[in-house]
């Protein structure tokens, strides 16, 4: 198969085009930093502050590290022994179902602290910066 020039920069051209679709679209994710008026759901907000407070908690690198070691570790078992892997998992899944640690973790006092700043972040993120810099000074 042989291109022409116009072959040739028609294809770079889509692939352009492509490109410039992709990064614009990658452009409009909520924790790019967008103005209030672009984002419209109560979910994106809610999404945006958590992962605003997700990277600013203390276990942030610990939780980023330990993922990284389970995807070493875990990817080679994954791929020289699937049915073994989902068997483990079917063992901790039922582990946790029976010890129930849901009850014994939260706390209300805990759940109420993390909603507390959950919603901080996401107003903070909402209004415009003028606003929020000048109504966390008064308080």
């Amino acid at each position: 198969m042989h291109l022409t020039p116009s072959d040739a920069a028609d294809r770079l051209e889509r692939s352009r085009n492509h490109l410039k679709l992709a990064l614009r679209a990658a452009g409009h994710t909520p924790s790019s930093g967008t103005s209030g008026a672009a984002r419209t759901t109560g979910a994106d907000l809610a999404a945006d502050a958590l992962r605003s407070w997700w990277r600013s908690h203390p276990l942030h690198v610990g939780g980023t590290a330990a993922i990284d070691v389970a995807n070493a570790v875990l990817r080679p078992v994954a791929q020289r022994h699937p049915v073994g892997l989902i068997a483990g998992a079917v063992v901790v899944g039922g582990l946790l179902a029976w010890s129930r640690p849901w009850r014994w973790l939260v706390r209300p006092g805990l759940v109420s602290g993390l909603c507390q700043q959950l919603v901080h972040e996401a107003v903070v993120q909402a209004w415009p910066q003028g606003l929020v810099s000048r109504w966390s000074k008064k308080t």
